[in-house]
């Protein structure tokens, strides 16, 4: 492991789902993840904590606390949320810590009550989380991550045009997609021998995120620079951002991405939490409890106007334009694959990615025809 949750999740995501468009919220999981080591004791905790890379739960709870103040600076643009839904009644200091993560906490009755949670926290984005509430879930865990913003300078739909798009680098799987186009415009960017990187801004409300496009140069696969991408070559990318003038093309695209994170997190370190030999004292003495389940379901919109971008996390406990450009300007043209990262500035190294996601794909759009 890298020693960055967020990297290590990235990484092992990606070698699951190596064909397919990805999006989620590492964060999102850090907090729940966070949250349910207050619950655990013995080697539980320890597991749950080394893969958050924390030497304490105390620590652990600081940073949180920390991350989730930060959020409510930006409360027009971000949104985060936490709730514990129960069946059991919990431990005092439990039910405390759930409180100091500002959860809802709330009896836990059916699955229309868990979906009308994360619909409402992510603006309608996520409408259903769960089909049934099985009847040995006695607790679930759920964070909400939202965010929503026009670009600081919004795309002229004017100048999108039709284009070819490779899917996977391969020049026989093209796909005819709508290309946004800005030309000459001063945006930080970077590259080196392996790719090119641009960043773009969100307007007043959301000074802090920033939109990172990472685009492989077309020798090297999508994949291979995903397994080699660790905290050194983000640092490496984000520390040589600089302004330039840029040609940029990128599609406008949608990604829905729902992923069960047991078995990455089993993987990564935390074995006995899913077992029948858990320690979740922590919560109660009454019930064995165990991990059932953790889910998370995401989704991005990526257009014109800005980026809306949602993540719900659960955590079950059971028994283009003109074609003329900038002739002084570097051109980045999104014509493959590539990822899009929103990160915070102002979150602490290592926590600071709201969403990955891997744009792979993209069907024909049927607007052209």
């Amino acid at each position: 492991m890298t020693g960055h949750l967020q990297f290590d999740l990235i990484k092992k995501l990606n070698e699951k789902n190596s064909n397919e468009n990805i999006v989620f919220s590492p964060l999102g999981l850090e907090i729940v993840l966070s949250l349910s080591s207050n619950g655990a004791e013995g080697e539980t905790q320890k597991e749950i904590l080394k893969v958050l890379n924390y030497k304490n739960v105390d620590k652990a709870n600081e940073t949180c606390k920390g991350i989730i103040k930060e959020f409510e600076k930006n409360k027009d643009a971000l949104i985060i949320a936490n709730s514990i839904l129960t069946k059991i009644r919990a431990k005092e200091n439990f039910i405390k810590k759930g409180i100091e993560y500002e959860a809802k906490i709330e009896e836990l009755k059916n699955y229309r009550q868990v979906n009308d949670w994360a619909k409402k926290k992510t603006k309608n984005n996520i409408n259903k989380i769960i089909d049934k509430l099985d009847d040995n879930i006695y607790m679930i865990l759920l964070n909400a991550l939202y965010f929503e913003s026009f670009w600081d300078k919004k795309f002229d739909p004017q100048m999108t045009q039709n284009m070819d798009f490779l899917n996977s680098n391969d020049e026989k799987q093209i796909s005819k997609v709508k290309m946004m186009f800005k030309r000459g415009e001063k945006l930080g960017y970077y590259e080196n021998n392996n790719l090119q990187a641009v960043k773009l801004n969100y307007d007043e409300k959301a000074k802090s995120v920033n939109a990172i496009v990472i685009l492989p140069n077309k020798e090297i696969h999508i994949d291979s620079l995903i397994k080699q991408f660790n905290n050194r070559m983000y640092e490496e990318i984000i520390n040589g951002l600089n302004e330039k003038n840029v040609n940029l093309f990128i599609p406008q695209f949608e990604i829905e991405f729902t992923i069960n994170m047991n078995e990455i997190l089993e993987e990564l370190g935390i074995k006995k939490a899913f077992t029948k030999d858990a320690e979740f004292k922590g919560i109660t003495d009454k019930i064995p409890l165990f991990i059932g389940k953790v889910l998370q379901k995401n989704y991005i919109n990526v257009n014109e106007e800005g980026t809306q971008a949602s993540s719900i996390t659960e955590v079950d406990y059971v028994y283009e334009c003109s074609k003329s450009k900038d002739k002084n300007s570097v051109d980045f043209i999104a014509d493959r694959p590539f990822i899009f990262i929103l990160t915070n500035k102002n979150l602490p190294k290592g926590h600071d990615i709201l969403f990955f996601s891997k744009l792979f794909k993209i069907e024909d759009d049927e607007d052209f025809y």
